[in-house]
């Protein structure tokens, strides 16, 4: 007997009876395959007893769905474990600096961080831009060495005045006969605290966006 044709109630049709799922219920689970195959064995016509390479056929696809069920809540756990270590990883950055890709920092006494150079270069300016996108302060930094270069800021315009607390933004450029090539940045900040939804963790960064693990380049 085929399990297919037994239509959307295949127990009544064997002659069985069984409790009604609950409300909601879309899917047959491990025990409702169990039960339908058993009642297929006692119910089949013994002058036509179902084909082996059709049964095993049916035990292979019971085994794949309830395969695929202990693989989900395996992944499950398993996403659990793994949030739940990152989330203690994360706490012992609490207080540390870290360095991030640059995004628009909000200080007032100044910033550091770091410059990537994919090779030696002549010239390389690091530009600190207000939140009008205006510059007002350029720093030279030596970038005979390539590689990663560190810079920092101390908060004042080129005139030497103190500026306002802002959100102040890092563009690094390298001169090289005119011509300007953008570079890579990084800041610097402490972690101030750390955030977990669901599978996601994310470092509160003082002054910075929240930014999330695979997000650091460095820490300090």
């Amino acid at each position: 007997m085929d399990i297919a044709s037994t239509g959307s109630n295949p127990f009544s049709a064997l002659g069985l009876t069984r409790e009604q799922p609950q409300k909601g219920k879309q899917e047959l689970g491990q025990q409702d395959f169990l039960e339908l195959m058993l009642a297929q064995v006692r119910n089949q016509d013994p002058l036509k007893p179902q084909a082996n390479g059709e049964f095993l056929g049916q035990m292979a696809q019971f085994s794949m769905v309830d395969g695929i069920q202990q693989l989900n809540t395996g992944f499950d756990d398993l996403g659990s474990r793994l949030a739940g270590e990152q989330t203690l990883a994360a706490a012992n950055l609490l207080g540390r600096d870290v360095l991030v890709p640059a995004m628009a920092r909000t200080t007032g006494d100044g910033l550091q961080g770091i410059v990537e150079l994919p090779g030696p270069a002549n010239e390389v300016r690091v530009d600190i831009l207000n939140p009008a996108g205006e510059t007002v302060r350029s720093l030279s930094v030596d970038g005979s060495r390539g590689g990663d270069v560190a810079f920092a800021w101390d908060g004042r315009d080129s005139k030497g005045n103190l500026l306002p607390v802002a959100e102040y933004r890092v563009a690094a450029r390298t001169v090289d006969n005119g011509r300007n090539t953008q570079l890579s940045t990084y800041l610097s900040a402490p972690v101030s605290a750390v955030t977990r939804d669901g599978a996601t963790v994310q470092l509160e960064l003082d002054g910075l966006p929240p930014a999330s693990m695979s997000d650091i380049r460095r820490i300090a």
